[in-house]
């Protein structure tokens, strides 16, 4: 989850695809993928270079993350109290707030992320699934009640989840998607939890298998997670490889998509010192047609110290076809599109600035 990854942060048309199958003298813990199923993308179609940009009027300070839900912008922030803050698209007016830090049975320990949350609909009333980080309780929150009454809406769905899984997320009301850290730090394992059975589905087995030699940074292996429950499709980001993955849970659908001509090799990785391994992406976002990641392609030394290259924000349809590059003037930590105005909102989390953009033309041009 992206607790885990911004841990490590601080701490230091299928014409543009290609196919190719990895060779087959490549350890499997060098690579964690599906590797007769790589697609190596040499270019997008498109490419704009965006401008133009606005700072919303919303008066909040402390931002560490965004989330946009329909008609509504959702920001966690850093604060005791009122950990999520609502405002209304697209004219910003505070809704209200919900959730508070403390030890308390409807408390945090630490305030969670509004996008690692799951986001669902129940009889036209939107609620979020809320992983508890460091006690591994899951919550549902009920948005719509919170901000109509003024009081939280919330219940316990599950208090038996291990604590400081690297991700999670809710598949439907019997069935979760937990990745953990084992084997000594040396190995994450994705796995599902159904009722009270732990399940293995088949398509996990080549990105669980990938091992590090101990004493390593098990971040080598973390990734953010997102997953399209109307597709069945999950995506992957790994922080600090060149590559991500879809499948579906069923394994009727895998794709490893290698951003430059080789995928990287974790153990060459492994043997190099920690500052000059390269992070590669930041954030990931979701929505019903496409998806798309920020790109970063900067050693973790240079990132730390003083960021020099600007990012990109890559887009992808959800059968991992290039739909566009977005080009950003500025630094960010993450994104969300408001597609309802056709709006992109960015945020950096160092300079704590927000942004907005008019990508009208953008999507018209991409088909969206």
């Amino acid at each position: 989850m992206k607790q885990n990854v911004f841990l490590w942060f601080v701490i230091m048309g299928f014409s543009m695809l290609s196919s190719c199958q990895i060779s087959h003298e490549t350890s499997p813990t060098s690579f964690m993928g599906f590797k007769d199923q790589i697609f190596y993308v040499k270019e997008f179609p498109q490419t704009f270079t965006l401008s133009g940009e606005t700072v919303p009027d919303i008066d909040i300070i402390g931002i560490q993350d965004i989330q946009i839900c329909d008609t509504m912008i959702i920001f966690s922030g850093k604060g005791q109290k009122n950990l999520w803050a609502c405002y209304s698209l697209p004219r910003y007016d505070y809704l209200g707030s919900l959730l508070t830090k403390g030890n308390g049975p409807n408390e945090f320990i630490q305030a969670p992320w509004v996008s690692s949350a799951t986001f669902f609909n129940e009889r036209d009333e939107l609620h979020a699934g809320i992983y508890d980080f460091q006690r591994g309780r899951v919550f549902n929150a009920n948005i719509t009640q919170t901000l109509k009454t003024g009081k939280l809406d919330m219940h316990l769905m599950r208090d038996s989840l291990p604590p400081f899984l690297f991700n999670f997320f809710i598949i439907d009301s019997a069935r979760y998607f937990c990745k953990e850290a084992n084997h000594q730090q040396t190995q994450q394992t994705r796995y599902l939890i159904e009722r009270d059975k732990q399940l293995h589905p088949a398509v996990f087995d080549s990105l669980n298998c990938v091992k590090l030699e101990e004493m390593q940074d098990i971040n080598i292996l973390s990734t953010i997670t997102k997953f399209n429950p109307a597709r069945n499709i999950v995506v992957e980001m790994p922080v600090g490889l060149n590559y991500l993955n879809m499948y579906s849970l069923d394994g009727t659908f895998t794709r490893t998509l290698c951003i430059g001509d080789k995928v990287d090799d974790i153990e060459d990785i492994q043997n190099k010192k920690l500052w000059e391994r390269i992070y590669t992406f930041n954030d990931i976002a979701t929505f019903p047609d496409f998806w798309g990641v920020v790109y970063i392609n900067e050693d973790v030394k240079t990132y730390q110290t003083g960021r020099k290259k600007l990012p990109c924000i890559y887009l992808f349809d959800w059968e991992g076809k290039p739909l566009a590059e977005l080009k950003l003037q500025h630094f960010i930590t993450t994104f969300d599109i408001d597609l309802r105005n056709r709006t992109l909102y960015t945020f950096d989390l160092e300079d704590e600035v927000l942004h907005k953009y008019d990508i009208s033309e953008i999507l018209t041009k991409i088909g969206r």
